[in-house]
């Protein structure tokens, strides 16, 4: 009797934790949003790490801007597709995007100072994906190479996603540059570490991922040795791989579905229809949008959280509007998202 009772008294305790935890996961949400103070129509707002300043992208992805909270908004580029995919650097100084050449031969890559001022930091490209800052400096990937430069446009690291197999459209592509007459400090040292797989010092390239052009995503190493992101069954393909302060990434399918995959193991979530994810702070919950369309447009879209195990989820919106784009503060107290082309920013409530 005695180890009966004991059982019971564990199997309380367990109940009471787990509705304590569950309480606690529910009670989650948004506070009442308001919008913020712009003219125009905007879209993706993104936080700077330092929590003061937003990135916009105009409508369609067509220029690039930044605002205060207070609505103050500065134009960083009017250029086509400058706004698709632009990438803070770790202090929230500056900010880094592509452009398209004058003469249309391809991409360059631009860092927007703290002044305002705009350097060309790579050569011009016409297979520049967009670039992502991280510890070593701003990672791009051109054709089949992964290339590291700081701010100067002074490459720190590359490494050959293919042994070198994508070196010839690398070199056309500078040498178009060259004879065009646009020559950049970048330029030059580009030609400098055309060799695979090595750094400015010579030591092993950087870990990075990559999307390749059958949309599978690949995780490099720091040997320089590559492995797909996450491979799920019947998966045509992924985009928008988001990190957490984990390592977890969450990755968003070409089915509709969203994944949230531990590099190191391999281990994989399906969290169903979803996309768009942005990490809480601490890496414990994800805010992503699920939407629906009638082929030509959105038709609904409101916003959802889930652990990253996938054992919590809540929607978070349930308005007339369509809800997408979520942004997670880096305090953890606040989130943007838009309203068809209104930026709204809305307490998230613990």
């Amino acid at each position: 009797m005695k180890h009966t009772n004991n059982s019971l008294v564990r199997i309380a305790l367990v109940s009471v934790l787990v509705l304590m935890i569950a309480g606690s996961a529910a009670a989650i949400g948004l506070g009442e949003g308001a919008k913020l103070g712009l003219d125009g129509s905007f879209a993706s707002p993104m936080w700077s790490p330092d929590g003061r300043t937003l990135a916009l992208s105009g409508e369609g992805y067509d220029g690039l801007y930044t605002t205060d909270l207070f609505g103050n908004i500065r134009s960083i580029s009017e250029a086509p597709l400058s706004g698709w995919r632009p990438s803070w650097s770790p202090d929230g100084r500056s900010l880094a995007f592509r452009t398209r050449d004058d003469i249309g031969m391809g991409m360059q890559l631009n860092v927007a100072g703290p002044d305002g001022e705009v350097k060309q930091i790579s050569p011009t490209l016409n297979d520049l994906f967009p670039g992502k800052w991280g510890k070593d400096g701003l990672t791009y990937r051109s054709g089949d190479e992964l290339i590291t430069v700081n701010e100067k446009g002074e490459v720190v690291k590359s490494f050959s996603l293919s042994q070198g197999r994508g070196m010839l459209a690398r070199i056309a592509s500078v040498a178009g540059s060259l004879m065009m007459g646009q020559v950049t400090g970048s330029t030059f040292t580009a030609f400098s570490l055309f060799m695979p797989s090595q750094t400015a010092d010579g030591m092993p390239a950087g870990s990075g991922v990559y999307t390749d052009p059958d949309n599978q995503i690949w995780i490099v190493d720091e040997d320089g040795n590559k492995k797909k992101l996450l491979d799920v069954e019947d998966e045509p393909g992924y985009f928008n791989p988001v990190e957490s302060k984990d390592g977890d990434y969450a990755v968003s399918g070409l089915s509709g579905n969203l994944y949230v995959t531990d590099p190191q193991t391999g281990d994989t979530t399906n969290l169903g229809a979803g996309c768009n994810g942005t990490w809480s702070p601490d890496g414990r919950y994800l805010i992503f949008e699920r939407t629906s369309d009638n082929g030509h447009e959105l038709t609904s879209g409101d916003l959802w959280i889930a652990s990253g195990d996938g054992t919590f989820m809540q929607q978070l919106t349930d308005t007339s509007g369509i809800e997408t784009q979520p942004s997670w503060s880096p305090d953890g107290q606040w989130l943007v998202y838009m309203i068809d082309g209104v930026v709204i920013l809305a307490p998230v409530q613990p």
